[in-house]
């Protein structure tokens, strides 16, 4: 067991010897090291919870932390009614530090939706929540992981979003760290030894690092006992577990190997049974399930039928109509956003296409920063595949168009949901023909096929995948049912909603804060049908309200 002087060593090596409020460099016996959570509200003295800062910020920061959880005699007399109300105890016992534990988010309230998660991980239960990016679900791991023991492993499937997310972490001067392929051994051995010493609160990596041909890092990443499991982009399991990264179907194994800890997982779209694979690949079938913001008040849903020769000229006339923010334009490959920019740039319109084979790297993240105004001239419409930012929020995309619909319903969500962020009015058009489930089951069979598995988990998986394209067709046939209510019915089932107890409704009101996004009139085509008379108008009247 480390001596509390070998910690604040430990945490003044991991944080290297600078602030991490302002940055500058420290000495040695200069630096001061901090409790994120103060030891009078439960904090330990574990390098988890604590933070390299200099003199003058910490002079600062630290009455900040030892405000009392009940600010208002309000709170503290609804808090002792909750522990009056909870005769088990264990509510109680889980709220006690929400107040304090929110202020070092640089937050008094959470979200709607964030709090039950929250709770439930707590209490030591696994829990898979399906909810839009952007919603904060970072927020419900991030907060139990900090107010238990522990570190947490973080599955993450792409480079891009582990660094986004450890610079954000250190922002907060959260401890965390990432180990991928990028790093080189002297950098890793260095993060593995850190990591032993207790220095890191959150480790982001690929399913694909429990399976690397060096075994002793295995062993190194095995050792840990986690307080939690997080699953990010849950929805890789259901999508990629069976064929293109089967390390994702192997997660349940993984949480053996690390002790058993809770698995919270997220995802912005998992339909019913989408959400019953993932529950059974983790080994998890009776975690709680927490829908959220499924039904976009602000977004129109628009579904127009065109066939395929005809849609390049639909979607010049749509962007003539110079809707104010972002438009995006979903295309099902490669080859067909090539031939969609060559026609739209002989319209008069030239887009950037945006696809996940771009050469070389930095130039794909360069157009993502100028679609996102992080960087000059900035890009107002895009052409892009679903390889375009996953776990990316550009809070003014005004229009979604799909030039025909995705392989599931689940993919249609997540790439439409992208509008609207910020609340205000916000339109998807999805591009109907007679039968466009060619391309997406052709590669679907393409896909399968290349999977390194026997011939009759080839047919089941098959099976499940052109299940999925016939759902999404269905659902996207013009007129043909209110599309709002059927994206309801399929994430979130016909399953009633439990009760909410008088105990959870005051821990809300103490904790929670409602957002109300005000509803279009206009819900879908099948709602109003007049729409497809003369969609641009259509189109201008939904987006007006935006600017």
């Amino acid at each position: 067991m480390a001596s509390p002087v070998n910690y604040r060593e430990i945490v003044l090596q991991r944080d290297g010897y600078c602030c991490r409020q302002c940055g500058v460099a420290c000495r040695r016996e200069d630096a001061d090291v901090h409790h994120l959570m103060p030891r009078s509200l439960g904090g330990t003295d574990d390098p988890t919870n604590l933070v390299t800062l200099c003199d003058g910020c910490h002079a600062a920061f630290h009455p900040n932390l030892q405000v009392k959880l009940s600010r208002r005699v309000l709170e503290t007399w609804a808090l002792r009614l909750v522990r009056w109300l909870d005769r088990t105890g264990r509510v109680a016992e889980q709220v006690g530090n929400l107040a304090p534990a929110l202020r070092l988010f640089g937050l008094e309230r959470f979200r709607e939706g964030q709090l039950p998660v929250v709770l439930a991980a707590l209490a030591g239960r696994s829990v898979l929540m399906v909810s839009p990016t952007g919603s904060g679900k970072s927020l419900c791991f991030q907060l139990p992981t900090v107010l238990r023991p522990g570190t947490a492993y973080v599955i993450s499937p792409l480079k891009a979003l582990m660094s986004d997310q450890v610079s954000d972490l250190q922002r907060k001067k959260l401890p965390g760290t990432f180990i991928n392929s990028d790093l080189d051994r002297e950098e890793k051995a260095l993060r593995y030894a850190l990591l032993e010493k207790k220095a890191f609160k959150f480790l982001y990596l690929a399913p694909e690092r429990f399976s690397v041909r060096d075994k002793s890092e295995i062993a190194r990443l095995t050792r840990m006992r986690l307080n939690f499991l997080v699953v990010d982009e849950a929805h890789c399991i259901d999508r990629w577990g069976d064929d293109f990264r089967p390390d994702y179907g192997r997660l349940a194994e993984v949480r053996e190997a690390v002790g058993r800890p809770p698995i919270l997982a997220f995802t912005a779209s998992a339909g019913v049974e989408s959400q019953k694979r993932i529950l059974e690949s983790l080994g998890i079938p009776d975690a709680d399930v927490i829908v959220l913001d499924v039904d976009r008040p602000n977004i129109g849903l628009m579904r127009l039928p065109v066939e395929r020769d005809d849609r390049a000229g639909v979607i010049s006339t749509l962007l003539n109509l110079r809707v104010p923010g972002k438009t995006m334009i979903f295309v099902p490959s490669i080859r067909i956003g090539t031939e969609l920019q060559e026609k739209l740039r002989a319209l008069g319109h030239s887009l950037p296409f945006y696809h996940g084979q771009i050469d070389p790297p930095h130039k794909r993240e360069s157009l993502l920063k100028q679609f996102t105004g992080e960087q000059r001239p900035e890009v107002s419409e895009i052409i892009c595949t679903n390889a375009f930012g996953m776990g990316l929020d550009v809070p003014n995309v005004r229009l979604v168009i799909h030039y025909q619909h995705p392989a599931s319903v689940e993919d249609y969500l997540q790439e439409f949901g992208r509008a609207g962020r910020d609340g205000k009015p916000s339109l998807a058009i999805l591009l109907a023909g007679k039968d466009d489930r060619g391309l997406p089951s052709f590669m679907a069979r393409k896909t399968v096929e290349a999977a390194k598995r026997s011939p009759g988990d080839v047919a089941r998986l098959l099976a499940v995948k052109l299940a999925s394209i016939d759902k999404m067709h269905l659902m996207g046939r013009p007129r043909s049912r209110c599309l709002r209510q059927s994206l309801l019915g399929y994430f979130e089932g016909s399953a009633r909603k439990k009760r909410t107890s008088l105990v959870m409704k005051i821990i809300a009101w103490l904790y929670s804060s409602k957002s109300k996004v005000p509803r279009l009139s206009y819900c879908c085509d099948y709602c109003d049908k007049t729409s497809l008379i003369n969609f641009e108008l259509a189109a201008l009247k939904i987006l007006r309200g935006s600017s």
